[in-house]
């Protein structure tokens, strides 16, 4: 694994120089930490033990809109501002690698060049990884869905990633109210093992138990045994 990139599924589905990838939010933009200097130690920690040197940011980051407004609370900022935030986040951590001793690479992806619609989410699913390696450029006839790499992260950051990517979806901005009990969005967990899974299941049903949709059954869980 060498790249991270979001976990948007324009850039999860998309295959970046034959690298395997690993997807966060904003490439880890919304981590948790006490002040922005931490957050891009903490990142760049995590990325290196993981094998990442080569770190992305794309257009339209929504989570890079969540992070400026975490950050510039009561603004509302233009898309080009967040674009900015967006790439200067990831060219920071790109540099905190740098300054640990390994060969670093930044790189931007534009709009046009990510596996989804400008400014439409695809999304039908989620994948979310216990594994690691999920890679799903790598398979055929797979449904488009955002990509949280669970093996690396805490529970609880996971959980505020898939709450991300499910208020994404059911936004204007995704499928949105075409989302029902019938067509609903799916969650995937993906285990070793069958206790793996029931945990992963508890873990993303306590992320999602006060989401009217996941009442409604607009969200379901899905599990996948690897």
């Amino acid at each position: 694994m060498e790249a991270v990139v979001c976990m948007d599924e324009g850039c999860a589905h998309r295959d970046y120089n034959g690298e395997g990838k690993l997807c966060m939010a904003g490439s880890g933009i919304l981590f948790p930490a006490a002040s922005e200097e931490d957050r891009v130690k903490k990142v760049a920690e995590l990325f290196l033990s993981i094998g990442v040197t080569d770190v992305t940011s794309h257009e339209g980051c929504g989570a890079a809109g969540l992070a400026y407004k975490r950050d510039f609370p009561g603004t509302a900022p233009t898309a080009e501002q967040i674009e900015a935030y967006a790439k200067d986040w990831a060219r920071k951590v790109a540099e905190e690698i740098g300054r640990m001793g390994h060969q670093e690479k930044y790189d931007h992806i534009a709009a046009e060049e990510m596996e989804r619609p400008k400014g439409f989410h695809n999304a039908r699913v989620v994948y979310y990884d216990a594994i690691g390696g999920f890679n799903p450029n790598k398979e055929v006839g797979l449904p488009m869905g955002f990509v949280i790499s669970r093996k690396f992260v805490s529970s609880g950051y996971a959980q505020e990633e898939l709450k991300v990517a499910t208020s994404i979806a059911f936004s204007h901005h995704g499928f949105g109210d075409l989302f029902s009990s019938e067509l609903p969005f799916i969650i995937i967990p993906m285990a070793n093992t069958n206790d793996e899974l029931a945990n992963l299941k508890n873990e993303i049903d306590g992320a999602l138990k006060e989401n009217k949709d996941y009442g409604d059954g607009k969200i379901k869980i899905e599990g996948l045994l690897i």
